[in-house]
């Protein structure tokens, strides 16, 4: 039994939606917390991917969430989780018009059925925000899964659909949607036992039977089906589940840079360096050239074909450490893509720490991961312990 299992448990007995604890009551159910969860906010982050913070996938399935931290204080706010609290999941069963909507990027309804009356799962359009993630189902299979990108916005019927749908109304509602299709797509009828009793009771987008149903377009699923659905294409499509992973971080990136660009106490030319860093460009790259001349895995020295990499990531780091050269890395592009999402990382020493996943292709790409690569500093080594902590996968 894991050593948090005692904080969900004591968090299911909560009568409230919302619990305050201090870190001297958590110590005491889990028989004391780690230094991290003292020292990075990040230990408290509510992870659902599939990574080390077994902590945190502790209390979410007992379906709760971490809401508000004060480190200082030290104290906790738990959150009881709803479909409003945290990343909502879709279903859209579009069988006609899936290949205009996947290749387009979208999906698309009228906002009334052809009688003029309002329909929910054309509604439910507009209730969707960045960063959700949509199930696309279309001739009884799963085909894609996508992340919203923008909320929905008044459009006309789509002409690639040509004489698809030629009954709806020209006006309806556009959600802007980067799918990630599936290599092989998958029954969801197959998997009925799993899936039956996770289907909302009403406005389904399968019957209890696993058969789509016809008269439901866009249809709000919960957390756990989602991620039900997500598990089972990863099965199919193990890339899948990075791919979506790039496309939620690359939405929350974007924005954390619209919060820069409109923050009025931060000047002009620093609101352009902290945009520019979060591609490894500018005064950041300059910064960490001064440090790190060469990429520590490859030996390659050539600027032109190193990225100047964040060790903690750009999004939760603070304007500062954006900045820092002691935050980067210069990294050939795969050891970059490989760093970035945790499939290796360095010891203070120098070692190289390969998660177990990632081991048929680093030896694929004929990387050495059993030498050292030199020692990092010590400003180095503090972003480093957070990379480990919270990034590294293995």
């Amino acid at each position: 039994m894991s050593k948090y299992a005692p904080l969900a448990d004591h968090l299911k007995a909560q009568v409230g939606d919302a619990v305050e604890l201090t870190f001297t009551q958590i110590d005491q159910l889990v028989g004391g917390l780690p230094p991290s969860a003292r020292s990075y906010d990040a230990w408290w982050a509510n992870s659902r991917t599939n990574d080390t913070h077994g902590w945190a996938h502790q209390w979410i399935e007992a379906g709760w969430e971490c809401k508000k931290l004060d480190r200082v204080n030290e104290r906790v706010v738990f959150q009881r989780i709803t479909l409003e609290s945290e990343r909502r999941y879709w279903w859209v069963n579009h069988k006609q018009t899936f290949k205009s909507e996947f290749e387009g990027g979208y999906i698309w309804s009228p906002k009334t059925s052809k009688n003029g009356v309002r329909n929910t799962s054309y509604d439910n359009l507009t209730r969707v925000q960045a960063g959700d993630v949509v199930v696309s189902y279309a001739g009884g299979v799963v085909k894609a899964i996508g992340v919203v990108t923008h909320v929905h916005f008044e459009a006309a019927k789509p002409e690639e659909f040509g004489k698809t749908g030629e009954n709806w109304a020209d006006g309806g509602w556009l959600v802007p949607i980067e799918w990630a299709a599936l290599t092989t797509p998958f029954s969801p009828k197959a998997h009925i036992g799993q899936i039956a009793d996770l289907l909302p009771k009403k406005n389904s987008p399968l019957q209890k039977n696993g058969n789509g149903n016809q008269g439901c377009y866009l249809a709000a699923i919960s957390a756990e089906l989602g991620r039900l659905i997500t598990a089972l294409a990863g099965q199919e499509c193990p890339d899948l589940v990075g791919a979506i992973e790039d496309i939620e971080r690359s939405i929350d990136d974007d924005v954390i840079e619209s919060e820069i660009q409109q923050a009025e106490n931060v000047p002009v030319t620093e609101k352009d360096q902290l945009i520019r860093s979060r591609r490894g460009q500018g005064i950041f790259r300059q910064r960490v050239l001064l440090k790190e001349i060469k990429c520590r895995l490859t030996g390659v020295v050539d600027q032109s074909y190193l990225v100047a990499s964040h060790i903690k990531p750009w999004k939760v780091s603070d304007n500062s450490e954006r900045l820092s050269g002691d935050n980067g890395l210069m990294l050939a592009p795969h050891v970059d893509k490989l760093f970035d999402r945790g499939w290796i990382t360095f010891e203070d020493n120098g070692d190289v720490k390969c998660a177990s996943q990632a081991e048929p292709v680093v030896a694929a790409w004929g990387l050495d991961v059993i030498k050292n690569v030199g020692p990092f500093s010590k400003n180095q080594q503090a972003f480093l312990l957070y990379h480990r902590e919270f990034i590294f996968k293995g």
